[in-house]
């Protein structure tokens, strides 16, 4: 049943401090879905467990039920042609490019509510400490796996990209042993490849990540949970990669000069074999 038809048929029920968390998670649905209960009570004015009451009332088990069934609501309004018309009928007195921009950066000026720092540094942790880092992903997300294992074996660590979750999973599956770590990213549609790898890691007790705009996921170690932007628009990749560089930054600031090392030495490579590529252009 729609939230709000929900609503409507528990009228009776709800008190006063309900309806103004209610309101609040309802005038911005796609920002109410990503925000957690004690927020959502502070904008409201209310007590944090009316949240829990609320979502209880509705017939969810948790405020976090009740907060996912919003998400997916958001998300299943979505589909191409109104994401491109919302756009352009927003732009109206402006540029496209002035609407681009001020969506993202309202989209990257919430990033900091959703995800806590406590999360930041777990992850940051793990990845510091991993054997292996196999960064999974698919259509949009492949590409940005493959720019965040770049920067992380620039930095030092033994990184790898996979675009495609499909076959290629099983040779770097090979060997999977409890100190690798398995990052997946997973935007607007599911992966059934990074859920299976996600499993099969499980079983070897190798930790996992998942960064993903989603409300229903893969159970993993760590859930990293964004916003790519509001509904009904372009979803870019911005915040998601302003997260992942913030990693990278966290990594160089906490491994005591490995990184700085590493990028260190890529720069002398690249400097060997620049020379080499002029050497031969001369000839």
């Amino acid at each position: 049943m729609p939230f709000k038809d929900l609503i409507a048929e528990r009228s009776d029920d709800l008190t006063t401090s309900d309806r103004r968390l209610i309101d609040v998670l309802l005038v911005d649905r796609t920002e109410g879905s990503f925000l957690p209960a004690h927020e959502i009570a502070e904008r409201a004015g209310v007590h944090p467990s009316t949240a829990g009451r609320l979502a209880r009332k509705l017939g969810f088990e948790s405020y976090r039920a009740m907060r996912d069934e919003l998400r997916n609501a958001v998300l299943s309004d979505l589909d191409a042609s109104r994401r491109v018309r919302k756009r352009v009928d927003r732009a109206a007195g402006h540029t496209l490019l002035e609407s681009v921009i001020d969506g993202e950066i309202r989209a990257l000026s919430a990033l900091a509510s959703q995800v806590d720092q406590t999360a930041i540094d777990r992850t940051t942790q793990w990845l510091g400490a991993a054997r292996r880092i196999i960064v999974m992903g698919e259509s949009h997300a492949g590409s940005l796996a493959q720019i965040f294992a770049r920067r992380l074996k620039r930095s030092g660590y033994p990184a790898v990209a996979l675009a495609h979750v499909d076959w290629e999973v099983a040779d770097e599956l090979i060997g999977l042993k409890p100190d690798d770590l398995l990052f997946g990213m997973i935007f607007r549609h599911d992966s059934t490849g990074i859920e299976r790898a996600f499993a099969l890691a499980a079983e070897v007790k190798a930790r996992t990540v998942l960064l993903t705009d989603r409300a229903i996921t893969p159970e993993a170690g760590l859930i990293l949970t964004v916003r790519r932007g509001e509904a009904g628009e372009f979803h870019s990749l911005t915040v998601p990669m302003a997260l992942c560089n913030t990693l990278i930054l966290e990594l160089s600031r906490a491994d005591r000069g490995h990184s700085l090392e590493a990028l260190g030495q890529l720069e002398h490579l690249r400097r060997i074999f620049e020379r080499t590529g002029g050497s031969k252009r001369r000839r």
